[in-house]
């Protein structure tokens, strides 16, 4: 803004209108502090908004570093709304600042409700406003919209007692693909997909509509966001859903429909995937879902719907390679699971593989063999990396009936520490890709039969939420960017996803959570009143701004040819950006906190 005496063209001063700025600007006064000279002590009174000019500035929680401010970055936003700091603030080396009167800055987000949001809202709330001003675009608007937003086609009834002649006749005349059935107090649905089985199986056109309808309804309520019809449609491989009002059917929402409103390819990967006969039909699959990745993600689409999205096409395409390279009767006679964070739905770029297999008993164990192995090897070439651990289907440890995984899980359990734990958190977030999901039930059941009320078991459960924490990991980076250096890197699953994922996974067994995405169990967790609202908030979209972050630096690696990593350059972050990591890494800090005095993880 050429108008002020400082540059406020950045957060949060770029919320202002030109006047508010340059009156703020003339009201401000220039500070001087010297090498290791205190700024604000921890617990004093707040009068100033404080804007780096020159120098380096470090916010301490005791010796721990929490911040570092840079040229043109601000603080303390969130002390000046509450009156006094909590935290330390120390210059690193000279620092000139900017200071700008709290009643001046106070009076601005009175009149200005974007730049007030800035400091009085929650870390969940700062998070929901960037997802809004990302969504600004209409893109944003479509994964809000309802079912009810697109409409649908009304119903057409017909009765099960009239034949299949009848039905054709009149889908002819209404030019419908579709009918419902009544059969008493049964509803089906009767589709023009139905014929190509009447045609192939030679089934006379006087037979009865109750013989050929489906009478187990795939179905959205009318309120009900169009994005989950949208992977209903996805996960299940189907054309259209039954849209309901309080589970009673009022029309049909068809894949066109969607189409019409979706301006992505999610629905054509789907067909894709589902024509696909060779590994090369699944390869082009594979790379149109990064094309399709890094536009969603461009356009706004929050992280928990784009990698639960993700989840469907992967599995889609898992299970299509499975089929595609084990005989029929190793894929009749196996479960494909998805483990880690595939099977919680929390995977969108392809970093490894972690998956496993439920095999029943009395199928052939050298075909299975051969048949993983060759899975594992075509799952490498579709762009899925070896998982560094070999939690993969070609080692025989990861392939087991339900009765021997019933026994490896409860081993599993019986040990107080180290790969066993690990291996059973991993298993904790299976999901099944192909096969009887039954298999993958059975197997937790006796998973939970071999579990005690141990507080001691548990607490040794969550010590890994602890695993990384050192100072090369929580402040490392801080000291990169004290000394300047321009790569100052973060790993950012090490420093916060793990420890959140792990510690709510921990939660999750603990009050018998049956939901395997990080998500779902927060929510869960806070209806069991294992967690409270604003925390498991905090949490959630902490979670979501993290994962964005590591999307963001998997994009761009893969753009310039290079190995996928989770080291996050902080150097480079907006200033924005470092603002929510900040915030993100206490909050990370403050439920580590937690668990640690949850599980008493201090006496390990």
């Amino acid at each position: 803004m050429a108008a002020t005496r400082f540059d406020l063209s950045h957060p949060p001063f770029n919320l202002l209108t030109l006047p508010e700025a340059s009156a703020l600007s003339a009201a401000a006064d220039v500070l001087f502090f010297g090498d290791e000279q205190e700024i604000l002590p921890a617990g004093s009174a707040v009068d100033s908004l404080y804007l780096v000019m020159k120098g380096l500035v470090r916010e301490m929680v005791g010796e721990d570093i929490v911040g570092v401010y840079r040229e043109d970055e601000a603080f303390d936003c969130r002390a000046l709304a509450m009156g006094k700091t909590t935290h330390k603030f120390v210059a690193h080396e000279e620092a000139l600042l900017c200071a700008f009167p709290r009643q001046e800055v106070l009076a601005l987000t009175e009149k200005n409700h974007a730049f007030g949001a800035h400091f009085f809202a929650t870390v969940s709330d700062k998070f929901g406003q960037l997802a809004q001003k990302q969504g600004r675009r209409e893109w944003q608007s479509l994964f809000a919209a309802k079912i009810s937003d697109v409409g649908t086609h009304p119903p057409l009834f017909m009765d099960a007692t009239e034949t299949i002649a009848d039905a054709a006749r009149f889908m002819r005349e209404q030019h419908r693909r579709s009918i419902f059935v009544r059969d008493g107090e049964r509803i089906g649905i009767f589709t023009t997909g139905n014929f190509c089985g009447i045609v192939a199986d030679g089934v006379p056109g006087h037979t009865p509509l109750r013989e050929s309808a489906q009478f187990s309804l795939l179905s959205c309520e009318n309120n009900d966001y169009l994005f989950n019809a949208l992977l209903l449609m996805t996960r299940q491989n189907i054309h259209r859903v039954v849209v309901t009002e309080k589970g009673a059917p009022i029309g049909v929402l068809a894949q066109v429909d969607l189409l019409s409103y979706f301006s992505n390819h999610s629905l054509s990967i789907a067909q894709q995937l589902k024509m696909a006969v060779t590994v090369d039909d699944l390869e082009r699959a594979a790379q149109d879902m990064v094309v399709l990745i890094s536009t969603l993600a461009a356009q706004g689409m929050k992280m928990p719907q784009l990698a639960r999205l993700v989840q469907a096409l992967n599995a889609q395409l898992m299970a299509r390679l499975w089929q595609t390279v084990a005989p029929p009767d190793v894929f009749a006679g196996t479960a494909l699971l998805a483990l880690g964070s595939e099977g919680r739905g929390e995977q969108i770029l392809k970093t490894d593989q972690d998956n496993a297999l439920i095999i029943a008993e009395g199928v052939d164990e050298k075909k299975v063999e051969q048949a993983a192995q060759e899975f594992t090897e075509q799952m490498i070439r579709l762009g899925y990396p070896p998982c560094p651990g070999g939690i993969m289907v070609n080692q025989p440890a990861w392939r087991h009936t339900v009765r021997d995984w019933g026994r490896v899980l409860q081993g599993w359990a019986r040990q107080s520490q180290g790969e066993a734990l690990m291996n059973l958190a991993i298993f904790l977030d299976a999901e099944t890709i192909a096969g009887p999901p039954s298999w993958l039930a059975a197997c937790r059941n006796a998973l939970r039969a071999g579990l005690t009320d141990d507080s001691t078991w548990l607490s040794r459960m969550a010590l890994p939420v602890l695993q990384f924490q050192n100072k090369k990991v929580d402040g490392g980076f801080w000291w990169q960017m004290l000394n300047r250096e321009e790569n100052a890197s973060l790993d950012i699953k090490k420093a916060a996803i793990f420890p959140v994922v792990h510690g709510v996974r921990v939660l999750a067994l603990e009050a018998d959570v049956v939901a395997t995405n990080t998500f779902d169990r927060l929510e869960a967790l806070v209806s069991k009143s294992i967690l409270e609202q604003p925390l498991a908030d905090d949490i959630a979209e902490s979670l979501a701004f993290l994962m964005r972050l590591r999307l963001d630096v998997g994009l761009e690696l893969l753009y310039e040819k290079k190995a996928l990593s989770n080291n996050v350059d902080t150097a480079s972050l907006s200033t924005l950006d470092k603002d929510l990591l900040k915030d993100a890494l206490l909050v990370v800090k403050r439920f580590k906190q937690a668990i640690n005095q949850r599980y008493c993880l201090d006496r390990f």
